[in-house]
């Protein structure tokens, strides 16, 4: 009996199993779609219950990184020249005939980019004159290149006391400080003019000629002792006077007895004060004198020549001129044909005689009714006035001169050439290379240079009156036993470049079909 009920419970007990997985199976099997509604039937939707969502919190915002700045865009690729049509027709810039190359704009450097190039220009410190503001101006020197400056506090000339009362004075501005610091700060040099204006001397007679008296030399050297003394490291070259030829009866004029004598008492004055500065004299006035007629100035080259014959040559360190007086084809060509042979014979002197230092012609400009002068010739043509500009700058560098200038810098036509000359002549020195020219024109006149790099310059014009629109006249230059790699041409008047088409025939090179113009085109020649 018990064991029939323990199998009866046994039997349920496995019933009972198998209906909870039964169950459970069916609890966990597929879904099955409910039966389609009758047609017309309406199905009442199951209610669905939505969960509260629980608010998120806000995240504190971030600041948000700026965006990197933009790369710097490329530099752009050198412009193709703009002819400007004030000066000339498509013709007067085609430098070779044939040549479809590009043009390029030149490109000029500032002075402190730039290494020497002998080029510079003279302005007067003096308060009266020079009002603009020392760092703007020179900012504005070595916008232009020029690499030295002539100058003085005081006023150059005698007529400037007279109009404006200037004498000197044992003082300097801090305008006139700062803006020698700052043409330093530009890399470019200064050549101080020792010009004293004495209020003390009393002038009597047409006849007087200055520093015949121990007083007057005794109140310059003075002054010359402020002056060096006050600027000592600053300045480069010092320069006794400034055309003492001139003037007679006033404190300008020195008879060059009186000069020579003054040099050897001041030489030893700056010497003392500043070992390391040179010593500069002469800056007499030009040889020919171009005003309503030009005439000859015997004067001015016996003063020169005088002083270049004396014993004071062993003693300083650079002699200077007043140069070319704005002499030309056009006006003083005898004098503009001669000058440089005058320039060899001043050199020729000044060595035989002792000299080893820097020749320095200076204030070279020629005139235009925008920069007219009451007493020189102020008649040129703007391009005219230019292309003589290039030509004296050109024929001085050749001479191996270090070149000044007294012109308008902000004229366009100069400027242009001013500015491309200080950037292509910089490190040049005059050298010799040879050269052979076929053309119909008689007159083309050249000056070569070498760059520190070895490459070779050569500048060549025709050497007649300038006019507004040369077209040129054709000619084969031959270089003997010479190669290059390449030779560009450099238009300084109209500011581009262009490289020429050049060959190598029988060992020496050749440039065919070039157009020689009225004012010095640069070839560049790299060996």
């Amino acid at each position: 009996m018990r064991k029939k009920i323990i199998a009866v419970m046994l039997v349920m007990l496995v019933m009972l199993v198998m209906l909870i997985m039964m169950l459970s199976a069916a609890a966990c099997g597929p879904q099955t779609e409910p039966p389609p509604s009758a047609p017309g039937a309406e199905t009442a939707p199951s209610p669905v219950a939505t969960p509260t969502p629980t608010p998120a919190p806000t995240p504190a915002p971030s600041p948000i990184p700026p965006p990197p700045p933009p790369p710097p865009p490329p530099p752009p690729p050198p412009p193709t020249l703009p002819v400007p049509p004030s000066l000339g027709t498509s013709k007067s810039v085609i430098l070779q005939e044939e040549n479809n190359l590009p043009k390029i704009q030149f490109r000029h450097k500032q002075s402190r980019e730039l290494e020497d190039n002998r080029i510079g220009d003279m302005i007067t410190l003096h308060p009266q004159v020079q009002t603009e503001d020392p760092v703007d101006f020179a900012a504005r020197i070595n916008e232009k290149g020029l690499k030295w400056m002539r100058l003085s506090i005081d006023v150059f000339d005698w007529n400037e006391v007279e109009d404006m009362g200037a004498y000197s004075e044992f003082s300097v501005y801090p305008e006139q400080d700062e803006a020698i610091e700052s043409l330093a700060d530009n890399h470019i040099k200064v050549m101080y003019t020792l010009v004293f204006q004495d209020e003390a001397i009393q002038v009597e007679g047409e006849d007087y000629s200055r520093f015949k008296t121990e007083d007057e030399i005794q109140r310059y050297l003075d002054y010359v002792q402020f002056i060096v003394s006050h600027f000592k490291g600053r300045i480069k070259y010092y320069e006794i006077l400034n055309e003492p030829n001139i003037g007679r009866g006033t404190q300008q004029y020195v008879q060059v007895t009186d000069y020579i004598n003054l040099v050897k008492r001041t030489v030893p004055v700056i010497r003392r004060e500043d070992p390391q500065a040179k010593i500069v004299v002469g800056a007499v006035t030009p040889f020919y004198c171009i005003e309503d007629v030009v005439r000859p100035e015997p004067e001015a080259r016996q003063y020169l020549f005088h002083i270049l014959e004396s014993d004071v040559m062993p003693l300083v360190d650079g002699i200077s001129w007043h140069a070319m007086a704005g002499a030309s084809p056009e006006y003083g060509d005898e004098y503009y044909y001669d000058y440089p042979d005058i320039v060899r014979d001043i050199q020729d002197a000044a060595s035989a005689h002792g000299f080893s230092g820097e020749y320095i012609p200076e204030e070279l400009h020629w005139r235009t009714s925008k920069s007219p002068h009451p007493h020189e010739y102020s008649g040129y043509a703007e391009i005219a006035a230019a292309k003589y500009l290039a030509r004296g700058i050109i024929i001085n560098l050749g001479m191996n001169g270090t070149t000044g200038l007294a012109e308008n810098l902000e004229n366009p036509p100069k400027m242009s050439v001013i500015t491309g000359l200080c950037t292509i002549m910089a490190g040049t020195e005059p050298v010799s290379v040879p050269i052979e020219t076929q053309s119909e024109a008689t007159n083309i006149k050249s000056y070569s240079f070498s760059l520190p790099n070895g490459d070779k310059l050569l500048a060549l014009w025709t050497d007649g009156i300038a006019v507004d629109d040369d077209p040129g006249i054709e000619a084969t230059l031959t270089f003997p036993s010479f190669s290059a790699q390449k030779v560009v041409g450099i238009d300084v008047l109209h500011g581009f470049e262009q490289e020429l088409v050049a060959g190598i025939e029988d060992g020496n090179l050749v440039i065919r079909d070039l157009l020689v113009k009225d004012y010095p085109m640069i070839l560049r020649l790299t060996p």
